[in-house]
């Protein structure tokens, strides 16, 4: 028996394999590939880091969620984007062959991968006492242990968010072939190496954070995102607002004290050739002519319209064409752009699914794509900050807190906005949250952000998933049953755990 490395696109194969009659010279055992590649450990952590912060904002599946949450909208048939915004919703296929699958497979293949990688890396250097060099021969040691457990935390903690279970891989000889962990325990699973990672920051004082091609990220900024991560994906756990309600003070406090620790300033990464860029923004905010690849959804003018005349389904009769609204919230003049242009929206495919509205606010100027040097790339928001400590306040009922974390001067709704402020009440604080999450966080808060907020607010569309279930090509290499989520005739139905796996039809608008 021998583990063999099969370094094909930095992807590494960590189960035993036989050889038959000859070594294939391609491959290196585990211990020849200690010794002649003395990079290996850092090539490792560079492809998990650079997988974790890529799937973050991935557009496969982030524009699946980005429509599920109402924050966008489409008729096209590309990467079954109708399907998902369908109204009523339909059920989710999980059939291996169907096109739309593949934004659940990439998520779940990307960060099991990015773990994977990972896991080897932290067992080089803690349990085999193997010295990492980088390809100029110095020692990158510490600085690989901080890289591997920041994308461990991030990967174990994004697959618990968005998937109903899994399986926990820290250990290199693990044999399991089932999915024993639930989206809990994958959660906290992620949080436990984010704290791991804070505390290897703070005993590395000269770190070195290079993973990303062109990007060094300092000690303290890396400290600010483990924080924001961690607050973000520890809130995103509920699948309902009774879930979310059930977690008790003591959670609530556990998100607040994260995200107190959080960014004080947007954090941006600026593309550099061959390098990351925001590709759920491009795709989301990609010219087409006079409209857009991926147009906002109605709910977004609806909630923004002071005059309350924008219905939250588009009107079906051929001769209606909705006129531009009035906002008191500055920010959607800037944000927002009013067209009559349906673009690639197709009538015979739902009129009710049409939209006047394209996003403005990110695009590299005078261009059509942020994969391109210098353009800028909104990664985390200090304004999703300043909204999960409101939050949590919220939950914990401290409802002055709330709404003033929501009026402070240089909150964005106040800054920009120009926006009056917030009542101490449940449900105009709720709304306001919910109004901040669609109009300031939108596509910039990644692949499952704002989509989580509504999950756990009961704000999704009844008969929408509140999770993906695990791709059925995994399913079937463990002999298992497939199994999906969502659809009208399935109005809150229930997961394995007795979470709420189809949202109930009490959402911010019903079901069709």
């Amino acid at each position: 028996m021998k583990k063999i490395f099969y370094l094909v696109g930095l992807a590494l194969t960590l189960s035993a394999c036989e050889s038959i009659d000859f070594d294939d010279p391609s491959t290196l055992t585990n211990e020849e590939a200690i010794q002649k590649i003395k990079s290996l450990g850092y090539v490792l952590t560079t492809s998990s880091v650079q997988t974790a912060f890529k799937t973050t904002t991935s557009n496969a599946g982030g524009s699946h969620f980005s429509i599920w949450a109402d924050q966008s909208t489409n008729t096209n048939g590309s990467q079954s984007w109708w399907d998902f915004a369908n109204e009523p919703r339909l059920r989710l296929n999980n059939n291996a062959a169907y096109r739309g699958n593949a934004a659940v497979r990439e998520i779940y293949s990307n960060f099991y991968q990015s773990n994977l990688d990972a896991t080897k890396v932290i067992d080089l250097i803690e349990n085999q006492q193997v010295t990492i060099f980088d390809d100029a021969g110095a020692d990158r040691t510490a600085d690989c242990l901080v890289g591997a457990y920041y994308a461990k935390g991030v990967s174990q903690g994004y697959l618990g968010v968005i998937f109903d279970r899994g399986i926990i891989v820290d250990d290199v000889a693990l044999t399991t072939r089932e999915f024993p962990n639930s989206y809990k325990e994958l959660i906290e699973n992620g949080v436990a190496h984010l704290d791991r990672t804070l505390q290897l920051i703070e005993s590395t004082p000269n770190l070195k954070f290079d993973f990303l091609t062109g990007v060094n990220i300092n000690r303290e900024d890396l400290k600010l995102l483990v924080n924001s991560m961690a607050a973000r994906i520890l809130s995103s756990v509920a699948r309902d607002k009774a879930e979310a309600e059930a977690l008790g003070d003591v959670y609530w406090n556990r998100v607040l004290s994260y995200a107190n620790q959080g960014f004080r300033k947007d954090f941006t990464i600026t593309t550099t050739v061959g390098g990351y860029y925001n590709a759920l923004v491009d795709v989301l905010e990609r010219p087409y002519g006079g409209a857009s690849y991926v147009p906002v959804d109605i709910k977004i003018p609806y909630l923004a319209d002071k005059n309350r005349n924008t219905p939250n389904y588009y009107p079906v009769n051929n001769n209606i064409i909705l006129p531009p609204i009035e906002s008191d919230d500055q920010r959607f003049y800037q944000y927002f752009t009013y067209t009559t242009n349906f673009g690639i929206l197709l009538e015979a495919r739902g009129r009710g699914l049409f939209s006047n509205y394209i996003r403005s606010r990110w695009m590299h100027p005078r261009l059509s794509t942020l994969n391109v040097a210098g353009a800028v790339n909104p990664y985390f928001l200090v304004e999703e900050i300043r909204l999960l400590r409101a939050e949590a306040k919220f939950w914990l009922k401290d409802y002055a807190g709330a709404a003033a974390e929501l009026n402070a001067g240089d909150a964005a709704r106040k800054a920009k906005g120009h926006l009056a402020d917030i009542n101490t009440n449940d449900q105009t604080l709720r709304d306001a949250l919910h109004y901040e999450y669609a109009i300031e966080i939108d596509g910039a808060g990644g692949t499952f952000v704002p989509f989580t907020f509504m999950r756990r607010h009961d704000l999704l569309q009844g008969g929408t998933p509140t999770q993906f279930p695990i791709p059925q090509i995994q399913l079937e290499l463990v002999g298992l049953e497939t199994y999906t989520f969502g659809g009208k005739d399935y109005f809150g139905e229930k997961g394995i755990y007795g979470e709420r796996a189809t949202a109930a039809d009490n959402g911010w608008k019903p079901s069709l």
